[in-house]
Parts: structure tokens; sequence; C-alpha cells
């Protein structure tokens, strides 16, 4: 329907924004205290945990009605030429 087409376009606008948060903001976040965890991220936060579990349920607990993505941060970075 209309109506769900809409909700479905806002959530994917929502969804780009945080992308472009998480773009803008990652080189803050991915310290040392945060490598090798993951990291949802939804409304502009962060949610780390040791797991992808853990990292979810996070985001859940806070927004359980939004869409969110969650990225492994790396355990070491890598050489920088």
């Amino acid at each position: 329907t209309e109506k769900m087409l809409e909700e479905e376009i806002q959530e994917y606008h929502l969804s780009q924004e945080d992308l472009t948060w998480w773009s803008e903001n990652s080189p803050k976040l991915v310290v040392e205290a945060n490598l090798g965890k993951y990291v949802a991220v939804v409304n502009k936060e962060a949610f780390f945990g040791d797991t992808y579990q853990e990292a979810e349920r996070k985001a859940l607990a806070k927004y359980p009605n939004r869409s969110f993505w969650v990225h492994h941060i790396p355990s070491r970075r890598g050489k920088r030429i």
C-alpha cells in the first residue's frame, strides 16, 4: 500500500543518515578499546558489543522499531602507506 511504501522510503532515508553519520564519526569511535568489537548504528548512535548479538541487543533495547546495521571492527588496523 501507499502508506507502507512511504514508511519504507522514510526508513531508507534514516538508514542512509546513520551510514553518513558513521562515515563521518568512525575515526573518533574506532579506538583501541573498540578494536575487534561489533558496532550497531541506529539514530546516529553507536552501540558496541563483543558479539554481533550483543551490539544488536543494545540497539534494539533503545530503538526497538528502527532498522539498523551491524559492522565488525577489525582487531588491528592495516598499515598506512
